[in-house]
């Protein structure tokens, strides 16, 4: 017989997950944000530096979270991107994209114009 009670191992809806709502709230306060391993003074892999380098030659303030002290960290982002990999830029709360993506639109100016 079939119960309609949920499984016990079944997380209420309303349930707080404290990372994702962590990265939820650094996208919403920051207006530019780049999730990255390692920090802007010390990136810990190339495509985190590459970004932080197409940043800094704009000259453009931005806020960063470095994913490796808790790998919940990567896991909740990527639920909440949709977007698998490392570095991630946001801006207005919305994904502009990783490594490639940012350092395309770099060499066009078209991040030049998103960040105004």
């Amino acid at each position: 017989m079939l119960s309609s009670e949920p499984a016990p191992s079944a997380a209420p809806a309303s349930e707080s997950n404290p990372i994702r709502d962590a990265v939820a709230e650094a996208i919403s306060e920051h207006r530019v944000l780049l999730f990255m391993k390692g920090s802007p003074d010390a990136p810990a892999c190339g495509f985190s530096a590459r970004t932080v380098a197409a940043l800094q030659a704009l000259d453009v303030p931005f806020a960063a979270v470095d994913v490796l002290p808790d790998p919940r960290i990567r896991q909740e982002l990527s639920a909440i991107s949709n977007w698998p990999t490392i570095p991630q830029l946001f801006v207005a709360g919305e994904l502009v994209g990783g490594c490639d993506i940012v350092v395309e639109m770099y060499e066009s100016g078209e991040l030049a114009q998103v960040l105004q």
